[in-house]
């Protein structure tokens, strides 16, 4: 087995400091964008990061993510009244993929993270 096989995608992709970096970064973009940056007015941005490094550490399969976690209920909760129109959803998709290139992110672990932003839309898009 080499050593690829064997690290989680979380472990590969840095781990905890590594997706820290990249949702700096990522909410940074967000942040610059026109379209989206009303969703974060009285927001503490830095109080959300905790919450998608965790969804994040579920989908890459860091060591210690919730087995339980119900992650449909959990984005729809968070996102409950917010309005997130599909343009809204597909312009955050964009900016993460996009953060996730300039970290040079493996193709693989972008395609898992790219299969769960398809999985979780109905559960943010007008939750």
């Amino acid at each position: 087995m080499t050593e690829t096989q064997s690290l989680s995608q979380w472990e590969r992709v840095g781990g905890a400091p590594a997706v820290k970096a990249v949702l700096d970064r990522f909410y940074e973009g967000v942040l610059g964008e026109p379209q989206l940056v009303g969703f974060f007015e009285n927001v503490e941005v830095d109080n959300l990061k905790p919450h998608l490094a965790e969804v994040l550490k579920v989908v890459l399969g860091g060591p210690g993510a919730p087995t339980d976690i119900d992650l449909a209920a959990y984005l729809t909760g968070a996102h409950a009244g917010l309005g997130v129109s599909e343009s809204d959803y597909m312009l955050t998709g964009k900016v993460l993929l996009d953060t996730l290139a300039e970290f040079d992110v493996p193709d693989d672990i972008v395609e898992t993270i790219s299969g769960a932003l398809v999985t979780v839309q109905p559960f943010v898009v007008a939750a």
